[in-house]
């Protein structure tokens, strides 16, 4: 436990120059060394395929075929993106794209790559090219919050296999019937718990509008900001995150409500498009608002999204991911070692509170589908690449 709060008792100016690592980034132009030796690039094609992405292009890709841990990589600050040097497969209208951290020798890949037909062979393949890549460079290969199809992959292949995450995924229809008047109850204390804050919500009157991309004015996006910042000052302890909150990142694809109390301003819900789902990007009720304002902002997005499925649109909605209670063992791990990593899983769970948004998301039956972390077996994953990674993760 005191290695894990010597992690935090480092500047974040530390934190973020141990961000800086050798990559062959899709946006190069400058190299700067670091004090680790690794390389980082800055603006243009990848050296690696010789096939630029912008972001733009990357926003398009995640929107239309990507998943939930995906829409991280739009924050190029922190993530890099690798591309094969050339298709996988004879069929897709794009190259596969893995996105990863990377610090101090590790590479963390996060979640599955992207790959534009979603077959067993074509991943198999696109991940023993990132992996060799990786090799290449004389780093270590992690994958993080990857899904039960490259989990059976990487397993079978010798590597070792954990379940400590969970993507927490909505029926947006059965939570509109649950909240319903008619609903008859019978569904425990959670979706009461939600229930009772819709109904703070209510009588706070508390009113929920959707903001389409041509109306948002300067005043309206100041207002916003300032409830954002207010919220950032008011959050307490350890804060691990895999994005930071820019609520104008990915602006085209991005759909926004926001709660108001009266004319004043009290929460914002960002939802973004990710293959055939939608993700909770951000809910945020800001200092002063009236509780409730989270759930009542999260229930009627949904309620506008049954509306666009009654149309023909999609309605699988996901929370993205949260840290599971225990870390489980899957694959090609045992005794102390898992023993150790267990432990560790607890200390760092305990002393971020990771549970809390989990424990939210239940007022809403979510599912929890697992995910999992993948590394070598022969590297392992020790001490110095959870500190790492913790590292990458402090907000």
């Amino acid at each position: 436990m005191k290695a894990f709060s010597r992690i935090f008792k480092n500047s974040r100016k530390d934190a973020l120059r141990s961000q800086e690592c050798e990559s062959e980034r899709t946006n190069t132009v400058n190299k700067s060394e670091n004090n680790s030796g690794c390389t980082r690039e800055h603006s243009s094609p990848d050296p690696v395929s010789g096939t630029p992405i912008d972001s733009a292009e990357l926003a398009d890709i995640i929107a239309k075929h990507g998943h939930a841990p995906a829409t991280a990589w739009l924050e190029r600050e922190r993530y890099h993106v690798w591309r094969p040097s050339s298709p996988q497969s004879s069929a897709g209208s794009f190259l596969p794209i893995q996105g990863y951290l990377c610090a101090d020798g590790w590479v963390f890949a996060w979640g599955s790559p992207i790959v534009p037909e979603k077959k067993e062979d074509e991943i198999r393949r696109v991940a023993i090219a990132f992996v060799e890549w990786v090799q290449s460079h004389h780093l270590r290969p992690v994958y993080c919050c990857v899904d039960a199809e490259l989990e059976d992959i990487l397993g079978n292949m010798g590597w070792s296999t954990v379940h400590c995450i969970n993507e927490d995924v909505i029926d947006a229809e059965h939570v509109l019937e649950l909240t319903s008047e008619d609903d008859k109850g019978g569904h425990g204390p959670m979706v009461k718990d939600l229930k009772k804050n819709l109904r703070r919500a209510a009588r706070a009157k508390i009113e929920v509008v959707r903001i389409n991309r041509e109306e948002w004015t300067q005043e309206l996006r100041e207002e916003v900001e300032a409830g954002i910042e207010e919220w950032k000052k008011n959050r307490k302890g350890l804060q691990l995150a895999a994005t930071s909150f820019d609520p104008w990142l990915d602006f085209e694809n991005r759909l926004y409500w926001v709660a108001k109390k009266g004319e004043k301003l009290v929460g914002i819900l960002i939802l973004t498009p990710a293959g055939d789902s939608y993700v909770i990007k951000n809910c945020v009720s800001f200092p002063d608002a009236p509780k409730g304002t989270s759930e009542r902002l999260i229930h009627d997005g949904l309620q506008d999204l049954d509306n666009k499925r009654e149309q023909g649109g999609s309605m699988s909605v996901t929370f993205n991911i949260s840290a599971a209670g225990d870390l489980e063992p899957t694959r090609n791990i045992s005794g102390w070692k898992f023993t150790w990593l267990s432990q560790t899983y607890r200390n760092v769970s305990k002393g971020a509170n990771l549970l809390q948004r989990s424990d939210f998301r239940r007022k809403f039956d979510a599912s929890k589908e697992p995910m999992f972390v993948c590394y070598l077996t022969e590297d392992g994953f020790g001490w110095d690449g959870i500190e790492t990674l913790l590292r990458l993760l402090r907000r």
